[in-house]
This record gives structure tokens, C-alpha cells and sequence, in this order.
């Protein structure tokens, strides 16, 4: 019995040892199977003309067909006070905008079915040397007083910083003055120009800015370069009042001059839009997505040719209105020996097509419950579980709230964004799995 008793027990460490052994075994090839699946890198749009099924890591080698759009015209033409309107930016669903070099220190709030200006707001103690580019944040305007063309030697680059807040309605207030002690400025110099700057000639320089995005709490810049047409990257990682020195962070070849920039609230996607320097100056927009690691121009990078300036005129103002559409505004051009003349309009862009694979947010536009679908844009709340490439975006009605009312999951890697200055009210409701 002693006997058996020992075999049994043989037998049973061994059993036990072989299933130890090759239950680890298992477990390896799993995890190594992850690994590797992990690291299947190639194009993850379907809308490109390389997709890979199989790829799960975005390398940003999607290749896109040659796509061609005419944005409409919405206002033709803008008032004659705006004849060279250089940035546009939508907030709090108005359109702003303003007059480039030598223009008053001041944006034009502007009616979007006229030519009809709404408001004229003042900035006290600032001067328009040459502004370029404006963003909104949810709470702050940010104006880029950096245009450097005329001979690439600024050192007194800066950005206007000032709450929206400070600006009445319209209604009973056509003319308003912003108090000095509300705007703050941000001066940066590049890191990679010399210093002193040197003297160059007109429109020969690769220290020009005229695009400029906030997001995340960072400023995001992207030059002009004259010599070389590509533009470059830098980031300002704060939007407190300062002085920074700006190092290069990435470049992209554009083959075009970059004019101005925009990004919609939570979503990601950029926009690059510009003109060629060379023939009747061709227009194009690049629609930035997929990237990441604070990055803009490491992943999908789609070019949308537009028409020549007898079209566009010189555009230089871009902004989204939504996830996808948005308007495009461009400044009073004169072709000279040809008696033409290409006046300051506002046209209407879609985009939707071009990048619909990556737009699929679900946003709180409300007051109230979460679990109520009038309350999400398009009666549209968020499934149970969130689809790839989505986001929930908290934006409720001013002075309103979201509240979580329901038990809601997220897994690790999906996104819960809350504008600035909005609020959310989670109950205890919010689970985050892994």
C-alpha cells in the first residue's frame, strides 16, 4: 500500500510539473503572439490606396489618390473693412476675424450670411505689426502677432492672450475696448535662427509663421519656409504669459506655404492650409490624423488639392465650425497686366469624406442627464461600448452641466474629453477598465 501510495504521488508531481511546464508555455506563446501582433505596423486607412487589413500600429506610410475640392463660396464679398483678412477662428459659435500688417489691433466678429461686421473689439497697448493666425481654447483667444516675411529679423514675436469672457454680446455693443490688464503676452524667439537674427530680403526667410494651433494646454506653431516650402513644428508648452525659446520639433515637405492652421475642439485632426509661391499659386489643404506621442506629423497625412488664387484669391484663414466643416477666408489679390481682381470671401468646406474613418465622436452639446440621447449631438449618445478612433467630448450648454446618471465603462486607451470651462458631473458612475 506504502508502494502504491508513492507511485500515485509520483504521478501526481509529475502531471502537476508537466501541466506547470507547458501551461507556461502556453501562456508565453500568447504573450508573444500579442508582441508580436502589437507590432504590425503599415497603413490603418481604409481610405488610402496602401491599407492594410493586418496592420495595428499607424506608421504614417498611407498613401492617398489625387483628390480635388472647391469649397463654395458662403459670402462674396466680406465687408470692405476686412480687404486683407489673414486668420478666422470660430468660438462660441461666432466667426472672428482680422486685417493683416498694419491693420488696427482689433477682430471683427462677422455675420456668416452678409457681409455684415457684428462687433469691433479693440486691444488696448497691443499693435498689429503683423498678425497672422488666431485660436480659442474654450476660454482664451490666442492672436499670433509673428508674420516675419519682410525681412526675416523679428525679435519681438509675440502672442496676444486675452478671456472671451471680456467681451459683451454684440447686441447693444458693435464697438468694445479690451482693458490692457486682460491681455497677457506670449514673446518666444527659435531656438535654430541666429541670433541677432540676420537681415534677409523680402519673402526669403524660414523663420515666417502664419499658422497656429492651442491644444492640450500647448501652443503649436507651424512656419512658413520660404526657401525651402515646408514648414516646421514648434510647441510652446504652456499658454501662461513668458518668454520661450522655441525648439524645432518636426518637419513635414509640404511643397506649399503654409497660411494658417486649425484644429477642431477634441477632436484630432489639423488642418494645414496654403498657397504655392510659383505659377497662378495653386492652394491645398493637408488634413493631419492618427498621430501621436505629441506629434502632428507622424501619422495620416492626406493632401486635398484646391484651386489656383483666380479661385481662391490668397487664403490665408481657416476654421472649423464642427467635426468637419468649416470656412475658408482669403484676402483682397490683384493680379496686375491681367485686370483681375479677387475679392476678400468666406467659402464653406466639408471635409467629411476625406476623413470620415476617423471621425466618430460622441458629444454632450446639453444640460442634464447623460442618459437622455437629446442631449448628444444628433440624439447620438455613446454605445456601451466605444468604437475605435472615438471619443465622448463634454461641451454642455453654457452655464449647464453633464451628469453622469448611469453606469458607464471606458477601457484603457479610449477618451473622455471636457472642454475647458465646461463641467461633468461623475456620480460614482464611471468604471475604467483594463
Amino acid at each position: 500500500m506504502i508502494a502504491e501510495n508513492l507511485y500515485f504521488a509520483a504521478m501526481l508531481n509529475t502531471l502537476h510539473y508537466l501541466i506547470k511546464k507547458y501551461l507556461v508555455t502556453i501562456l508565453l506563446l500568447i504573450i508573444f503572439s500579442n508582441e508580436v501582433t502589437a507590432q504590425v505596423a503599415g497603413c490603418t486607412d481604409p481610405m488610402a490606396n496602401n491599407f492594410n487589413s493586418s496592420a495595428t500600429l499607424n506608421d504614417g506610410s498611407c498613401t492617398y489618390n489625387t483628390t480635388t475640392y472647391t469649397a463654395p463660396v458662403k459670402v462674396n464679398q466680406l465687408n470692405d473693412t476686412l480687404f486683407e483678412t489673414s486668420g478666422l477662428q470660430m468660438a462660441n459659435n461666432d466667426l472672428w476675424t482680422f486685417n493683416d500688417r498694419g491693420g488696427d489691433a482689433a477682430i471683427y466678429k462677422i455675420d456668416t450670411l452678409s457681409n455684415t461686421i457684428l462687433q469691433q473689439v479693440y486691444l488696448t497697448g497691443a499693435s498689429n505689426k503683423d498678425w497672422e493666425d488666431i485660436a480659442f481654447d474654450g476660454i482664451y483667444f490666442y492672436i499670433g502677432d509673428f508674420g516675419n516675411n519682410l525681412n526675416g529679423a523679428r525679435t519681438d514675436l509675440k502672442i496676444y492672450k486675452f478671456p472671451i469672457s471680456s467681451i459683451p454680446p454684440h447686441s447693444g455693443n458693435p464697438v468694445v475696448n479690451i482693458a490692457a490688464n486682460h491681455i497677457e503676452v506670449i514673446s518666444f524667439m527659435y531656438a535654430d535662427q541666429p541670433q541677432p537674427p540676420v537681415l534677409t530680403t523680402n519673402n526669403n526667410t524660414k523663420f515666417d509663421c502664419e499658422a497656429m494651433v492651442v491644444d492640450n494646454g500647448q501652443i503649436h506653431l507651424f512656419t512658413k519656409d520660404w526657401i525651402n516650402s515646408t514648414t516646421t513644428h514648434y510647441t510652446i508648452n504652456s499658454t501662461a504669459a513668458g518668454n520661450y525659446m522655441l525648439t524645432p520639433k518636426e518637419t513635414l515637405a509640404t511643397n506649399y506655404l503654409v497660411t494658417a492652421a486649425d484644429k477642431p475642439m477634441g477632436q484630432d485632426l489639423i488642418s494645414l492650409l496654403g498657397y504655392q509661391k510659383s505659377g497662378l499659386a495653386n492652394h491645398f489643404i493637408y488634413l493631419l490624423n492618427n498621430y501621436s506621442d505629441g506629434f502632428y506629423f507622424n501619422g495620416n497625412k492626406r493632401k486635398i488639392n484646391l484651386p489656383d488664387v483666380t479661385v481662391m484669391g490668397q487664403a490665408e484663414g481657416i476654421s472649423f465650425r464642427d467635426d468637419s466643416t468649416g470656412y475658408i477666408s482669403n484676402e483682397k489679390f490683384v493680379i496686375n497686366g491681367f485686370n483681375i481682381t479677387i475679392n476678400p470671401m468666406l467659402k464653406a468646406f466639408n471635409i467629411g469624406p476625406f476623413v470620415s474613418t476617423f471621425i466618430n465622436n460622441f458629444i454632450f452639446t446639453g444640460n442634464g442627464n447623460w442618459s437622455n440621447a437629446s442631449n448628444w449631438k444628433n440624439n447620438n449618445p455613446p454605445p456601451a461600448i466605444l468604437p475605435a478612433n472615438s471619443a465622448i467630448i463634454i461641451d454642455p450648454l453654457p452655464g449647464g452641466e453633464c451628469i453622469l446618471d448611469i453606469a458607464y465603462s471606458i477601457s484603457n486607451g479610449k477618451k473622455i474629453t471636457v472642454l475647458a470651462g465646461k463641467k461633468f458631473l461623475v456620480q460614482g458612475n464611471l468604471i475604467i477598465t483594463h
